[in-house]
């Protein structure tokens, strides 16, 4: 499922998808979708965990610039 539009600039980008490459999965049984999806708990938590500085910092950026 997308995610919702308009959220604001940062929904896209860490919202948990499976099209998160635009590639067409190759299938298979339910746990090897979810990990080739990268939608199992270690991805979802890489990807939140790797990125958290520069996401607070934009974060932090756009609350500032809103005064």
């Amino acid at each position: 499922m997308s995610p919702i539009r308009d959220v604001g600039p940062l929904t896209d980008g860490y919202s948990p998808t499976s099209d998160w490459d635009n590639q067409w999965l190759t299938g298979g049984l339910e746990p090897d979708v979810i990990a080739e999806a990268h939608l199992e708990p270690e991805s979802i938590f890489r990807g939140f965990a790797r990125e958290r500085g520069e996401r607070m910092a934009r974060q932090r950026g756009m609350l500032e610039r809103l005064g």
